[in-house]
């Protein structure tokens, strides 16, 4: 899984934030005055420190040999983590887990009318790219999706567009049966584990998931290896879990040990149909044969013919599956900095990113991992020069997120506590850095840290190959760039679904947030191609890329380090709650009887903004004059994050009990998008006054009870 799936709502990217302090160094309103231009010299030396060559070295240490979750290489690159991280001088730790992962034993998919043909679901190597012919891949050449079901299906076929859940309601009010039928879809518009899922709920006795040209082929532009988008070979490899909890699926709400007491695998809810994904060379060989009525506009693809909805009575195909499930042993690995005020429990700022791949992941994760790397090494070293920081930063690279979001979850439920005593912060890095174009979805809280970090770090001159990237001015900063023509500053987007951060939210209401810069012309993703040659040859060689990550949140990561007050930003989460809520009340119906409550609510909201803006200038005020003492600025900090567990449910969602922020989590239908509210988001999909009702005064609580910390600080202020 990537940070592509981090997605952020149109309401929130529409809106303008406040207006920064007039003289101050963006970021900084919170430094006391005679130190800000030290830190902003600080800050220049860092981003000066990002070293191209040593991201190109910290490349191929962790994307030269294949690394699924479990296999051989994983164990490889687990040992060369925790090596990189002594050799730096970090305390390194490995945090081991058994996981309930999947592996393909077998899979074939043939044509049996009208013709018979066996079609292909490898992924064969490229002309001249040694990674893609090395014969250590042919264990990995099969394409397939985790946890499928293993069976063996001869029927006839449908065509369900993206499968999402409005495709199979339109299939339906097409009158198109899925029951029985082979299902085929393309990819995208939703987690493909939802694909599956909504596909056996229609009745489907299979399903196969192909990569569309018009999506990510030719459609886009060159195909590899002439360009970098994908060939007909190309498969998409991934996981299907959409259980109701993120992490191991046999050990909800606790870590996933060697001995831990795990569900049946029979009681959950993994898929029993056999899924697998293809490449659009085969999904051709199947398509173009289909002899039922023709698609609705929006569902034709890319592919030279007109799609239709169903094979009709001639066209059969045959699909047989064979995988095994089974626990697994593999590791997180951490590395700690610490911090000469933090407990030695603390965690601290955790900058994380997965270290498994499908294969070699290029891009996914490692893309991230070696901006990881990199913002590790400088830190450490701006420790020895500068003195240790007043708050300790954990490094971490996650096992077996590619199956689910494993290893990062187990973590957090293995460590919930000290997280939440002694957590800052959280800022993912999957997949980062594929182009020039600068993205950070966040907790409101944290985006004036981010906007004074990019507004430090240089924009790079350099472009990768293509449309899409950003190309930087002469002394342009990546936030001038981010902002593009606009005057106001960008908001960040919320979190969504499918990756490291959901634990650290759902469960513990740390701020987080997820940097990445794209645009780069093609894609590999989850993939064999997803190697280094596709890396350098499409994003570049020069790691332009992961530099402008790295700088940016070694700038960032240091900053709330070694500030005196942690830079977080008290009215901003109340002014995003207003979008969201404002947005909600236009979708409320004219005779609803919970617009009253709703509005109240708003109106409760906007004196939070009020406040929160208040307060916040009294801060700065404080910078500007006297300061704090340790003791008033050690409580400060701490109703920062007092202020964010506010919003943490001890029931939680609905349905969804593991989720227990009722300030954001991933939707319910895609996966991968944010629903921010999400038990208001919910009533709403749901449409009754009683349920609406009840998410308002839910929401009504955790308003009040950040009302009562706000009114903590202002005691702090006077």
């Amino acid at each position: 899984m990537a940070t592509i799936l981090l997605t952020a709502l149109a309401i929130c990217a529409s809106q303008t934030t406040a207006s920064p302090t007039a003289g101050v160094p963006l970021g900084l309103e919170l430094w006391p005055r005679s130190q800000r231009a030290a830190r902003l010299d600080l800050d220049k030396q860092l981003a000066q420190s990002i070293d191209r060559e040593s991201l190109a070295k910290w490349h191929d240490l962790v994307a030269s040999v294949p690394h699924p979750a479990g296999s051989v290489g994983d164990a490889q690159v687990i040992a060369s983590l925790k090596g990189a991280f002594e050799g730096m001088g970090l305390e390194a730790e490995l945090h081991p887990f058994t996981a309930y992962l999947s592996s393909p034993v077998s899979a074939s998919l043939a044509l049996v009318a009208p013709v018979s043909q066996e079609l292909s679901l490898v992924e064969d190597p490229l002309p001249g790219s040694p990674y893609s012919e090395s014969e250590e891949l042919d264990p990995y050449r099969l394409g397939w999706n985790a946890y499928s079901g293993s069976g063996d299906v001869t029927a006839g076929v449908v065509y369900a567009n993206y499968g999402r859940l409005e495709d199979f309601a339109r299939l339906k009010e097409l009158g198109v049966d899925c029951t029985g039928q082979i299902v085929i879809t393309r990819y995208g518009g939703n987690f493909r584990g939802f694909k599956a899922k909504f596909a056996e709920e229609a009745g489907a006795a299979a399903l196969i998931i192909y990569t569309d040209p018009r999506d990510s082929g030719y459609g886009k532009g060159l195909e590899s290896p002439e360009g970098g988008w994908a060939n007909c070979d190309q498969i998409q490899r991934g996981s299907l879990k959409t259980l109701p909890w993120s992490g191991d699926p046999l050990t909800p709400g606790y870590e996933a040990t060697k001995d831990a007491k795990r569900l049946n695998p029979e009681s959950i809810a993994l898929p029993t149909i056999p899924v697998q994904p293809v490449g659009w060379l085969a999904a051709t060989q199947i398509m173009r044969r289909m002899r039922g009525q023709s698609v609705p506009g929006d569902w034709q693809g890319g592919m030279p013919f007109r799609y239709r909805l169903s094979g009709g009575e001639d066209l059969r195909i045959h699909l047989k599956v064979e995988q095994k499930r089974e626990l697994v042993d593999t590791a997180n690995v951490l590395g700690t900095l610490r911090g000469t005020e933090s407990g030695e429990a603390d965690p601290g700022i955790i900058i994380g990113c997965h270290h498994d791949a499908w294969v070699y992941g290029a891009d996914d994760p490692t893309s991230g991992l070696i901006a990881l790397l990199e913002t590790a090494r400088v830190l450490t070293n701006a420790a020895k020069e500068h003195g240790a920081p007043r708050r300790t930063i954990t490094f971490a690279a996650w096992g077996a997120e590619e199956h689910g979001i494993i290893g990062s979850t187990e973590w957090v439920e293995g460590n919930l506590e000290r997280l939440q005593a002694g957590g800052v912060m959280y800022i993912n890095l999957d997949a980062a850095a594929s182009g020039l174009r600068l993205g950070v979805s966040a907790s409101p809280s944290l985006q004036t840290l981010f906007h004074g970090a990019a507004s430090v770090v240089p924009q790079p001159q350099a472009s990768p190959m293509g449309a899409g990237a950003v190309r930087g001015t002469p002394q342009q900063s990546a936030l001038d760039a981010w902002r593009g023509g606009s005057n106001s500053l960008p908001n960040v987007g919320f979190l969504g679904g499918g990756s490291d951060h959901v634990s650290f939210l759902a469960l513990a209401a740390i701020p987080s947030a997820s940097v990445s810069a794209r645009g780069a012309p093609g894609t590999a993703y989850h993939s064999l191609y997803d190697d280094l040659a596709w890396y350098r040859r499409v994003v570049g060689p020069d790691y332009e890329s992961a530099a402008l990550v790295a700088g940016i949140v070694t700038v960032a990561a240091d900053r709330t380090a070694r500030a005196e007050l942690l830079p977080f930003d008290l009215a901003e989460p109340a002014r995003a709650t207003l979008r969201v809520l404002q947005s909600m009340m236009q979708r409320l119906t004219s005779g609803s009887g919970t617009q009253p409550e709703l509005r109240e609510l708003i109106a409760s909201v906007r004196e939070e903004i009020q406040i929160g803006e208040r307060l916040q200038s009294k801060a700065h005020a404080r910078a500007e004059e006297a300061g704090w003492t340790t003791g008033s600025a050690g409580r400060f900090n701490s109703l920062a994050g007092l202020l964010e567990q506010c919003w943490l449910s001890q029931n939680g969602l609905e349905g969804r009990e593991w989720y227990k922020n009722l300030y954001t989590a991933p939707d319910e239908s895609s996966g991968y998008a944010s629903w921010p509210l999400p038990g208001l988001q919910k009533a709403l999909v749901l449409a009754t006054d009683e349920d609406i009702r009840k998410a308002v005064e839910e929401l009504a609580v955790v308003v009040s009870n950040r009302r009562v910390f706000l009114g903590s600080v202002s005691s702090l202020l006077r």
